[in-house]
């Protein structure tokens, strides 16, 4: 189960105290914090990905990720995309996700 972010607050302090990764078509901010327990997720899929139909889509298709097993510990996420992301299919979109959230130091990790 995964809640989702939705006060400005929370976008602040992720902007000014979170870290980032990256991996070729994806990128996400973090905050560990154990005390999130589900993990709290947003997106930011920009407009350079493509118009609303695609960066729609590419939203419920990381959706669906996360809800399958793909679940990251517990923390503050925005995960964005990239304008190559819609050239992936939904098992390297799978591939580049588990990437991404590997990158994430052990040291912040609860599990």
């Amino acid at each position: 189960m995964i809640w989702r972010i939705r006060e400005r607050d929370a976008f602040a302090r992720l902007a000014r105290e979170g870290s980032r990764i990256r991996t070729s078509s994806l990128w996400c901010t973090y905050l560990p914090d154990p005390g999130a327990e589900p993990p709290r997720l947003a997106f930011a899929i920009g407009r350079a990905v493509g118009p609303a139909v695609t960066r729609n889509r590419v939203r419920r298709r990381l959706r669906a990720l996360l809800s399958t097993g793909v679940e990251p510990p517990p923390g503050w996420y925005l995960i964005g995309a990239r304008p190559g992301v819609t050239e992936l299919t939904f098992d390297q979109l799978r591939v580049e996700l588990i990437a991404l959230l590997a990158k994430i130091p052990s040291n912040s990790r609860t599990r």
